[in-house]
């Protein structure tokens, strides 16, 4: 009884955290067609992605202080009720008002309705790491559990958003959606115990103060300037590249599809052999030598002549997902309760503007020069980066936390 009871804590958090991460998914799929079906316009579409994406930086500056001032259990459960409300009030507002909402409203919408993901999403981290002690079990075990959870759900969402679109129309799938961060907060609020006591805390008035704790931070600052270069790269290759190369080099938006799903399950697949990676592996041949991987999965790619080459250079690309879990693993014992919620927003905003700028960067590259050739040139980057970590900035083991 002891066991079940010490283990429904961490195994409610890693539940509704697939659901909330599988409802994030949906939404990055069913947004862009629910916005084109009712704007027509390209660029308003363009413009709702990207404000569906931009949250990550605003709660690096803003939610990592709101979960260490008013709790991390708190603003996990509001952050996914207000995720909740926002999904349906979007096809609401579309059914009340059919063709006569205007682009900054929709714009608008999106962004409010975008704020709260990231926030409940770092909150629920900070947690992982006194949960994994309540329940005896080791850190590692428990980060490759959720760094497998999380790649699955970026492969399950967006196939299950088609689906249902298909199957239920786009308003039926947004109610659908809604009710996944719903079911979400529930099961959080019913298994994840609330502390009852919170000790005061100054808090630090800086709103950079995760971003500066990070480089502060020897092993943190080394994840933040790979992890920089590493966002540039992966999120040129998926979100960008890989589409140029599959339909103007081998005419297949099929092949495009392939590819991500492919990166997808190997990505899913290695962050499950993490902790039996982590029982004799160090650190720095676990990340380091993931870095190489995807570099040379992207470099691969330049030099695809088949589809099928195209395919294994992606499956490649995505062999290296342990480095998910590796990395809160390590943020989770370098960052201490007082800092915990400012920390774990600011990492993942780092990583997602250094997308951002890739993403535009190799769009106007992409005007420039060839598919291949930016892929080569991106994938060499990617592995001197790795091979200079390797050397310069070693990451150091911490005995795994277990009691």
């Amino acid at each position: 009884m002891r066991t079940r009871l010490s283990i429904a804590p961490i195994t409610g958090l890693i539940s509704a955290e697939f659901l909330s991460l599988l409802g994030n998914q949906i939404a990055a799929i069913a947004i862009p067609i629910l916005v084109l079906q009712q704007s027509q316009s390209t660029i308003i579409t363009g413009l709702a992605v990207l404000v569906n994406n931009f949250p990550y930086v605003i709660a690096a500056l803003i939610g990592g202080r709101a979960i260490d001032r008013f709790g991390a259990w708190q603003v996990s459960v509001l952050g996914d009720l207000l995720s909740f409300v926002s999904v349906m009030v979007l096809p609401i507002t579309f059914i009340i008002y059919p063709g006569n909402v205007s682009s900054f409203f929709i714009i608008s919408l999106i962004l409010i309705g975008a704020l709260f993901d990231p926030t409940g999403i770092a909150a629920r981290h900070t947690l992982v790491s006194a949960l994994s002690r309540f329940a005896v079990k080791r850190l590692d075990n428990i980060n490759t559990i959720r760094g497998g959870l999380e790649n699955a759900a970026d492969f399950i969402g967006p196939a299950l958003g088609i689906g249902l679109i298909s199957m239920v129309r786009i308003n039926n799938t947004f109610f659908i959606n809604a009710a996944s961060f719903l079911i979400s907060a529930c099961i959080f609020a019913y298994t994840v115990p609330k502390k009852r006591k919170r000790t005061k805390r100054v808090l630090n008035a800086d709103i950079f103060a995760g971003v500066r704790f990070i480089f502060s931070n020897t092993q943190l600052r080394t994840l933040a300037v790979t992890g920089i270069v590493t966002g540039f790269v992966i999120a040129s290759l998926l979100g960008l590249l890989l589409l140029i190369l599959a339909t103007q080099k081998f005419h297949s938006t099929t092949l495009f599809g392939i590819s991500i799903s492919a990166f997808s399950i190997t990505a899913t697949i290695s962050a499950l052999f993490f902790s039996k990676f982590n029982r004799f592996y160090s650190y720095s041949v676990i990340y380091y030598v993931g870095l190489l991987i995807i570099g040379a999965g992207v470099f691969a790619s330049g030099i695809a002549t088949t589809q099928y080459g195209v395919v294994f250079s992606a499956s490649l690309a995505g062999a290296a997902g342990s480095g998910n879990p590796l990395e809160q693993t390590i943020l989770q014992q370098q960052t201490s309760k007082q800092n915990a919620g400012q920390v774990f927003a600011a990492l993942p905003a780092i990583r997602f503007a250094a997308g951002s700028v890739g993403l535009l960067a190799t769009g106007w590259l992409a005007e420039l020069y060839d598919v291949s050739l930016i892929l080569l040139l991106e994938g060499s980057v990617l592995i001197i980066t790795a091979v200079c970590g390797w050397f310069i900035a070693p990451l150091k083991n911490v005995t795994p936390n277990e009691v």
